[in-house]
């Protein structure tokens, strides 16, 4: 089975440093510090044989292991010696508490003790030692964890080291696409945190599932296991896209991130129990996974996950049902179903109040309604918002144009509103018809004070922006309207000023 969560591109805001900086640590180690092992596991097995040491220590291996009442890996062993003994002597070799019974002399090889001449012990002792050399020159075994012994270092370094390229490759993959998420949602210094701690809690798990057997683990999949666990935790109910395939059936589906813990959980611990002789480390991975979990709740709890970065999906995901709403209210209007694309709008203005093309809309569902009985508060409430661009404030002039053609004669615009939509036709250079519109209103005794301000201020900012001779019919007529006021003054020397 397998489960991606594949929901975020990188961008250079997102960019997951710290999880590129382990995934090059762990090429690093891979080509090239453990880049010697194979020749040097080579070279140390054909010093063992070289030496004879299997006819001296295989018998007495097997019998140590009956003597610990493994007579099972005892035959198995015995088999192995004979069909195998190259792959033998790496078995015994990584029985750690055997090798360390013969270094201090707890155990004698049977070959030995019937020996008289004490130079035949010697020369064994001295032929391991060669051989111990040699073997110390591989790097993964000096580094990886034990199942016979309890080693800080090791439940850290173990994680960094693989055993193939095929082994390195797919937890390099999963590294990177869960590391994109998680290290989102955590910042760079607590995602190294989780990873390192949940490879270590992934680490105990394995031990404490083989403590006191011979070998040991290897491998990141437990620390990338962790970041599983912490990914479903950290992300919770929200909705994510991800890819699934369970042997010939696949797909790419949504769902709440939390629901993939069971799953993954599951998995492991089906394996485990049903699969465990596969050479994989299924009780590292379940380790890991609960690790991480963990490890999240913490996080959640004490408030120090990045919402927004999580968040980025559903605002995506909510802007897109904006769109097909949107869309769909248009297609209705298109066939006249105005209480149908009323019901679409209303939600999202509801949301995103004052926004222009939403209120275009509703001037339209009013325009096609039957009476039209809400097109004036629909026409006033878009012709007041402010459009984001040029192409806004185009889109606002031509329903302010309809608008006066639909209502004709019983169209009556605010002269706040009218100055206002005259600014922004100014901007799109539209300015004949923006002094138009500011000469078409309507003066009285009680609004000339202020219509003769505000009428001067849209004739200047016309006149700055080259519209000079647009501008001198709003002057003209704030000299018929309001002749001894100061406005009209200024009104008088800037036509003076045109016409020299």
């Amino acid at each position: 089975m397998l489960i991606v969560p594949l929901h975020r591109a990188p961008t250079w805001k997102n960019f997951p440093w710290m999880t590129c900086a382990l995934i090059v640590v762990n090429v690093f180690v891979f080509a090239v510090l453990q880049s010697g092992d194979a020749r040097a596991r080579v070279v140390a097995i054909d010093r063992y044989l070289a030496h004879g040491l299997p006819r001296i220590e295989f018998p007495t291996y097997a019998d140590w292991l009956r003597d610990e009442g493994e007579s099972e890996r005892a035959e198995a062993f015995d088999l192995l010696a004979r069909a195998k003994p190259r792959v033998a002597a790496e078995v015994l070799q990584s029985d750690d508490t055997f090798v360390a019974a013969l270094a201090d002399g707890r155990i004698v090889p049977r070959a030995l003790t019937a020996v008289a001449d004490e130079s035949a012990r010697g020369d064994w002792r001295q032929a391991r030692a060669d051989f111990e050399r040699a073997w110390g020159e591989v790097f993964s075994y000096r580094w990886l964890q034990r199942f016979d012994r309890f080693d800080p270092v090791t439940l850290v370094s173990a994680t960094f080291l693989h055993a193939g390229v095929g082994h390195l490759l797919g937890n390099m993959l999963f590294l990177a696409v869960l590391g994109l998420l998680v290290e989102g949602a955590l910042g760079r210094g607590l995602f190294l945190a989780v990873y390192l701690l949940g490879g270590i809690g992934a680490s105990l798990v394995s031990l404490a599932n083989h403590w006191g057997e011979p070998g040991g683990a290897l491998g990141a999949s437990g620390a990338v296991a962790a970041l599983m666990g912490a990914y479903c935790v950290l992300w919770g109910m929200r909705r994510v896209r991800f890819f699934w395939w369970f042997f010939v059936a696949f797909d790419y589906v949504k769902a709440p991130a939390l629901v993939l813990l069971p799953f993954w959980l599951g998995w492991e611990i089906w394996n485990l129990a049903f699969n465990g002789d596969a050479g994989v480390g299924f009780d590292a991975h379940a380790g890991g996974i609960v690790s991480g979990a963990l490890l999240a709740l913490v996080v959640r709890w004490q408030g120090w996950e990045h919402k927004e970065f999580m968040d980025e999906d559903m605002r995506a995901d909510e802007v897109a049902g904006d769109r097909a709403a949107l869309d769909e209210a248009r297609a209705c209007l298109g066939r006249l179903e105005v209480a149908r694309a009323r019901a679409l709008v209303e939600p999202l203005l509801a949301r995103r109040p004052g926004e222009f093309e939403l209120l275009a809309l509703m001037y339209r569902c009013a325009r096609y309604e039957r009476g039209m009985p809400r097109l004036h508060p629909a026409a006033f409430a878009a012709l007041r918002a402010e459009p984001v661009d040029s192409d806004g404030v185009r889109a606002q002039k031509a329903l302010y144009e309809d608008y006066m053609k639909t209502a004709a004669g019983a169209a009556r615009v605010p002269a706040s509103l009218a100055y206002s939509l005259a600014r922004r036709w100014l901007a799109i250079g539209a300015g004949d018809e923006a002094m138009r519109l500011v000469s078409a209103l309507t003066w009285s005794p009680a609004t000339s004070a202020t219509l003769a301000r505000d009428s001067l201020a849209i004739a200047q900012a016309a006149r700055l922006k080259g519209f000079v001779r647009e501008a001198a019919g709003v002057l003209e007529r704030i000299v018929a309207e309001a002749p001894d006021s100061t406005e009209a003054g200024k009104a008088r020397a800037l036509l003076a000023d045109a016409g020299s």
